[in-house]
């Protein structure tokens, strides 16, 4: 048993124009994201295994996917159960527990905002 698939993206620039990133990871076992420098304000971890799809249809995706409820993540330096993240760090989220997983931060009077943040996502063969 090996690792047979990684890919690492930086989803900062999306993330701090959009504040949210929808994923959809049913290929991955598990995601590593890492917060670098700055984070203002919590970035919330959803879960959904509702793909949106309109009845009669198989599958929606990440940008449809509805009904999201707070999922939880491991802190890897403190090896504590958090369902969001609001100080830089690695942090890891078992992607076989759902289809879709989204990020979220605040948009409002006082956005959240991080200075760089990875995702790293993998598969174990």
């Amino acid at each position: 048993m090996g690792l047979s698939k990684q890919i690492l993206e930086d989803l900062t620039p999306t993330y701090n124009s959009v504040y949210q990133i929808n994923r959809d990871v049913s290929n991955w076992d598990k995601l590593t994201v890492q917060l670098v420098g700055y984070v203002y304000g919590a970035i919330f971890i959803y879960g959904s295994i509702d793909s949106g799809a309109s009845q009669g249809v198989n599958q929606g995706n990440a940008e449809l996917a509805i009904n999201y409820t707070p999922i939880q993540a491991i802190n890897l330096a403190t090896g504590a159960a958090v369902n969001s993240m609001s100080a830089a760090g690695m942090y890891r989220i078992t992607a076989s527990d759902q289809q879709f997983v989204r990020l979220q931060g605040n948009p409002a009077d006082t956005p959240t905002n991080v200075y760089r943040i990875n995702l790293w996502e993998s598969k174990i063969s």
